[in-house]
């Protein structure tokens, strides 16, 4: 089973940190993603799928406050359909693309994609607003063996803040394979050409605003190549390279960002060597090249879930450093993660250091952190949830997704919820699965070893399939009570084998030899009711003897007697 964020489509964000910097992604100017990382080389791969498309804008803030940002293009590889298949979506709405400046028109759009015969697939679909209007359509193109192409157009009608109207248009066409006698992934090769008339739906938007915003937001994009290409090499590691060029109408000079890296693997001990390049257009610093080597070492002799690094990264026209660190994860279900790190700059930078966790619990996830250098001291800290109210009650939980379900099993206190880092039930027998896939089945479990002494389950696997943004209850019915095996005894010999014994409060049994039945859920008193043939034929009623030092499993001798008529 892979976690939500494993799932469809996303990219592999890969970068360089100078010291203990925060990183922020934005994706049509919203934060899509926020984390702290350590000194060195970085690589973010558990980004949640998004359903759209834009690039990704990526800002690496130093623990000095100075900040970098490079562009992360995303656009998902060609899509294919099986023949005969069509995938629709019809969109209304107002536009927000998280920009304080930027228009905030309503707009409507439809898109479709259809399989036809011999492995072709057809895609188009439209745009309107008051102010831009666009259509598209292409073809994609199963290659076999070479491969998978696709090729579009896309055009467009814009009316800017003085009523000055554009026409456009963008082409491009893309490419994905994996060669598997070569280990060879394109995971995307594609280019694009856009007139000067063109404008997406975003830059016409964030056009209307009356700030200059800067280059990326000033001028409409001419041409864009972008290369993703990773090679196995077995056992000594894998190679990637990863980067775009990209320039815009009536701006000199060119956007370009490439990295490359080799990671490997031997005995345990894990490395990488990652290189760097960036250069923007307007900007005041000349082209940025960084280098960086890791190394990991286990610790599991010593402490399970630990590891001891080491990284050296050095910039073209920065500083070197150095740093050791460990980090690992504890507790019972790998819910605490934690860091330590010291690290050392040249020419009279100095040492730096930092120590973070992250715990997640069933009712949320808890960071912090303490980083310090020469000059400054910095403290971080956080809280995030999720509080979802229902029928039953209201149920806090880590933080939430789309769509996710509920887990009821009332009684059934702190009992992990399988498959979930830290998710636990409440004291009142109710959690929630922060995660689920909208429109499949998805497999809820209660890990049974954790259930108290007086809790028992029928079934601890529960299936849900919810729908976009649905929230799901999956009911376990719980029996809170004692483990008894019990003697039953009918005129003065054992019950019949094969009879059912059946509690008031619901739970039942079937006689075993020697009149033996296990039940569980079973009240400190009440009544049983015991059939066989087809017919209630005696009544137990019962005390549960009282023990200091109560077994799980009570056992106890009880005489039925016949129903009266």
């Amino acid at each position: 089973m892979l976690p939500d964020s494993l799932r469809g489509f996303a990219p592999v964000i890969r970068g360089i940190a100078q010291s203990n910097a925060q990183v922020t992604i934005k994706q049509n100017g919203y934060i899509i993603y926020q984390s702290y990382v350590a000194p060195g080389a970085f690589t973010i791969s558990d980004l949640y799928p998004t359903s759209g498309s834009g690039d990704l804008e990526v800002t690496i803030k130093e623990a000095d406050g100075s900040e970098r940002t490079f562009i992360q293009p995303f656009s998902a590889v060609p899509i294919m359909q099986r023949e005969g298949r069509l995938k629709y979506a019809i969109t209304a709405g107002k536009y927000r693309s998280g920009n304080d400046d930027s228009d905030e028109p309503q707009f409507g759009q439809v898109t479709a994609i259809y399989g036809l015969p011999h492995a072709i697939t057809v895609y188009g679909g439209t745009l309107y607003s008051e102010d831009y209007q666009s259509g598209a359509a292409g073809l994609g193109f199963g290659l076999g063996e070479l491969g998978s192409l696709s090729a579009d157009i896309t055009a467009a009608h814009t009316t800017l803040n003085n009523d000055e109207t554009h026409n456009g248009q963008s082409y491009r066409v893309q490419y994905s394979k994996d060669f598997q006698t070569t280990d060879t992934s394109f995971t995307l090769a594609a280019y694009r050409y856009s007139t000067a008339g063109f404008y997406t739906f975003q830059e016409a938007n964030d056009l209307r605003a009356d700030d200059d915003n800067g280059w990326q937001m000033t001028y409409n994009k001419r041409q864009r190549l972008q290369l993703d290409l990773s090679q196995s090499i077995g056992s000594y590691g894998s190679f990637f390279i990863s980067g775009y060029q990209q320039d815009y109408w009536q701006e000199d000079g060119y956007e370009r960002t490439l990295s490359a890296g080799w990671n490997g693997n031997i005995d345990g001990i894990s490395y990488s060597v990652t290189w760097s390049y960036s250069d923007y257009p307007e900007s005041t610093q000349p082209a940025d090249q960084q280098l960086a080597f890791n190394i990991q070492v286990p610790l599991s002799r010593f402490m399970p879930n630990a590891w001891a690094s080491y990284s050296v990264n050095t910039a073209k026209h920065g500083d070197t450093r150095q740093q050791v660190g460990l980090n690992g994860t504890a507790l019972a279900d790998n819910n605490l993660s934690y860091s330590l790190q010291q690290s050392y700059t040249n020419h009279g930078v100095g040492g730096s250091g930092n120590i973070n966790a992250d715990y997640k619990g069933g009712q949320g996830e808890i960071t912090g952190g303490y980083n310090y250098d020469d000059d400054t001291q910095q403290v971080n800290y956080g809280l995030k949830g999720g509080i979802v109210a229902h029928p039953h009650g209201i149920t806090l939980s880590q933080p939430l997704g789309q769509s996710l379900a509920i887990v009821k099993a009332p009684g059934a206190d702190d009992t992990k919820v399988q498959n979930n880092t830290g998710v636990y039930t409440d004291w009142r027998g109710y959690a929630v699965v922060p995660y689920v896939n909208p429109y499949k089945k998805n497999r809820i479990a209660l890990d049974t070893s954790t259930l108290g002494d007086e809790v028992d389950i029928d079934t601890a696997v529960q299936t849900v399939t919810p729908t976009q943004g649905a929230v799901v209850m999956a009911d376990f019915n719980t029996r809170v009570g004692r483990r008894v095996l019990m003697t039953l005894l009918y005129r003065g010999l054992p019950v019949p084998f094969g009879a059912e014994a059946k509690l008031k409060e619901g739970g039942s049994g079937i006689v075993g030899d020697d009149g033996q039945v296990y039940l569980t859920g079973v009240p400190e008193e009440g009544d049983i009711a015991v059939n066989w043939n087809g017919a209630q034929q005696c009544v137990v009623h019962y005390r549960l003897p009282e023990q200091e030092n109560q077994p799980s499993v009570i056992m106890v001798n009880q005489e039925c007697r016949e129903v009266a008529k």
